[in-house]
């Protein structure tokens, strides 16, 4: 569990209500929103935004204005952008979500704040039109065409809090032009939160929403790439998150003090709701677990009142970084040019087998003629530049993704970049662009035929889930998450067959982000071989921990089995093989590379060959093939 400092326990304790320290099995999810933490904090050192006096009477008086000169208002249409923050999987995958699963978030945001009859945003509660929709940008700050949605590679699997601050401020867009949006894999110091908003008159550079990407989309719209966290799959994350951002507090901000949300037409709420509990009274009245600005279920909401919308309509026609929003021409396509070829980078797709890669990259025409050819011109770490000619024919609008050839590297940290020429580009503010990759160590090498799992749950069981990988990422085997309270500290054992010569993955899961071990139980789990050798042993991790394993092949006889051996491994200039018996000789050997493109073959007629030089070898896994008669004996090895 991560520490929190003791100003947020403070805060925590004496403003939400209903919120427990420990962690309890029936309250582990009882704060939802970040936003009233996230806030206390900023207004410290922003002392006129929202939730100071200045704040309050400012916003009261333009309400009190608004009130009084009725007129016919316009729908204010807010320009977005969706910043997807990743760690370079590829597109539809984790966090790296899908364009269609960032629209279906918008979706649902304008059938809520617009109450669209016939959608699941029609209130039922005698809700109102808001009257704000929000469109997609189509241009960025630097005058380059766009979807508005913003891919960034992190090069962190996931993000705590101090993290995303830190990537909004790389990030952001000029928010008195583009309301900002963030979906990464995590946005709490504290497990369990779904999102958080910032609050009007912030700092800038943060200002926007964040929700972990689990929780951003709509199952309603699922084109088979959404990963949702149900009962929180419907977008309404999001929609509460929004109308913090535009100047909503929660309906239980207060307790049964009214209005302690400044709203007068919505019921005082003793703590937050959960679930969708059809009458439950806590102030004197039914609480209104249909509005948004409740903890309700995603589909239990559809609701903000006119006293809400009147907040809402004041807010953005009174405070810096709202008021400029409806004028902005963010969402405002660009004049035309005749080419114009644009590049960001897909996936960078590390091997589970060692320090290599096999990168993507998406090109997009958004010039008025065809496209029919371009030069990708691509290094790591600024190094020596290769280029990769791709030829075609895309038509305006459309984009492409292409696969560069593997890269083998070193394991650890390291920067791609990659830019687009020919055809001559108009605009050059898309030329080019960059990711982070992280790239694994060697692997654990194994000789078995099957891979034996141990796992003994915790005391919260239903958190728990793995798979079992091969190389490209296909899940071969899976369990979890286990039954709630029936399995918890309950030992299983599973077992998965392996093939000679490739490499797996062990990915363990625990959706509170706390492991399995040993705040809440005592739960652990143990990867063994046939012969019972340990691969991998452990328990205290967060969110998710990774096990790579390369398998050596066993399908041979009993003099290749006892007699060969490869060192050193990892090597540099130099692979030898070493036999019990150097009189009787093997036939040859072949090297292959990740891809199964064979390197180089021999054929060993003396000691003298059985000494490889690897110095022209480019850094990455191989498998060499030796071969005894009609038996073969494949062993994978690093290059560095």
């Amino acid at each position: 569990m991560k520490k929190i400092t003791l100003s947020k326990i403070l805060f925590i304790l004496l403003c939400m209500p209903g919120f427990l320290m420990a962690q309890e099995k029936n309250s582990r999810a009882n704060t939802k929103c970040l936003t009233d933490i996230y806030n206390a904090e900023l207004i410290a050192t922003n002392p006129d935004m929202m939730g100071s006096e200045t704040f309050k009477q400012q916003l009261q008086s333009k309400i009190q204005e608004m009130q009084n000169t009725p007129q016919r208002r316009v729908v204010i249409s807010i320009p977005l952008v969706v910043h997807v923050l990743h760690n370079g999987e590829p597109v539809g995958t984790g966090p790296n979500i899908s364009d269609a699963q960032v629209l279906s978030q918008v979706t649902v945001m304008n059938e809520d704040f617009r109450m669209m009859m016939g959608t699941p945003g029609e209130s039922t509660e005698g809700g109102v039109d808001v009257e704000v929709e929000f469109v997609m940008a189509q241009r960025t700050p630097d005058g380059c065409p766009t979807n508005g949605i913003n891919r960034v590679n992190i090069c962190q699997d996931g993000t705590n809090q101090s993290d995303v601050q830190f990537w909004k401020t790389q990030t952001s867009w000029d928010p008195s032009k583009y309301m900002n949006m963030w979906s990464s894999k995590y946005v709490g110091d504290l497990a369990g939160i779904l999102g958080f908003a910032q609050f009007p008159g912030g700092p800038g550079n943060t200002d926007g929403v964040s929700a972990g990407h689990t929780f951003f989309g709509s199952s309603d719209y699922d084109d088979g790439s959404f990963e949702l966290s149900p009962p929180y799959d419907k977008g309404r994350t999001m929609t509460h998150e929004v109308g913090h951002y535009l100047g909503l507090y929660h309906t239980f901000q207060g307790g049964c003090t009214a209005p302690g949300d400044e709203v007068d037409d919505t019921p005082a709420v003793q703590s937050p709701n959960f679930g969708c509990p059809p009458n439950n009274i806590s102030c004197g009245s039914r609480d209104m677990v249909e509005n948004y600005m409740d903890y309700t279920d995603d589909t239990c909401m559809n609701t903000f009142t006119q006293g809400q919308k009147d907040r809402v309509q004041a807010v953005l026609a009174t405070f810096a970084n709202r008021s400029t929003l409806a004028a902005s021409d963010g969402a405002d396509p660009l004049p035309g040019v005749s080419d114009d070829g644009a590049i960001q980078v897909a996936a960078v797709n590390p091997s589970t087998c060692g320090p290599e890669f096999t990168p993507s990259v998406t090109i997009t025409n958004y010039g008025t003629s065809t496209m029919t050819s371009a030069t990708i011109s691509y290094d790591v770490d600024g190094g020596s530049s290769t280029d990769y000619n791709w030829s075609g024919s895309l038509a305006a609008g459309a984009s492409v993704d292409v696969d560069l050839p593997t890269i083998a590297s070193t394991a650890g940290d390291h920067t791609l970049n990659v830019s687009i020429s020919n055809p001559g580009n108009a605009r050059t503010c898309n030329d080019d662009a960059s990711a982070c990759v992280t790239l694994n160590p060697s692997p654990s090498m194994v000789s078995t035929t099957q891979v034996h799992l141990e796992l003994t749950t915790d005391n919260y069981c239903e958190e728990t889930s793995w798979e079992f990988r091969d190389v490209d990422g296909n899940v071969l085997y899976n369990g979890g998450p286990y039954a709630q309270n029936a399995e918890d500290n309950t030992t299983f054992n599973y077992d998965f067959d392996v093939d000679p010569g490739e490499c797996y993955s062990f990915v363990i899961f625990d959706a509170y982000g706390d492991g399995i071990c040993c705040g809440f139980g005592n739960g652990s789990y143990e990867l063994t071989t046939d012969d019972d050798t340990v691969i991998f042993s452990g328990g205290e991790f967060g969110s998710d921990e990774t096990t790579n394993m390369a398998v050596q092949s066993l399908s041979v006889d009993e003099y290749t089995l006892n007699s060969i051996r490869i060192y050193p491994n990892p090597t540099t200039s130099e692979l030898n093989i070493k036999l019990s018996n150097t009189n009787d000789l093997p036939n040859g050997y072949k090297i292959y590379n990740m891809l199964g493109q064979l390197v180089t073959e021999k054929t060993i007629d003396s000691n003298l060959d059985l000494t490889i030089n690897t110095s022209a070898m480019s850094n990455g896994m191989y498998f060499i093939k030796i071969a005894k008669g009609n038996s073969a004996l494949t062993l994978p090895f690093i290059k560095e």
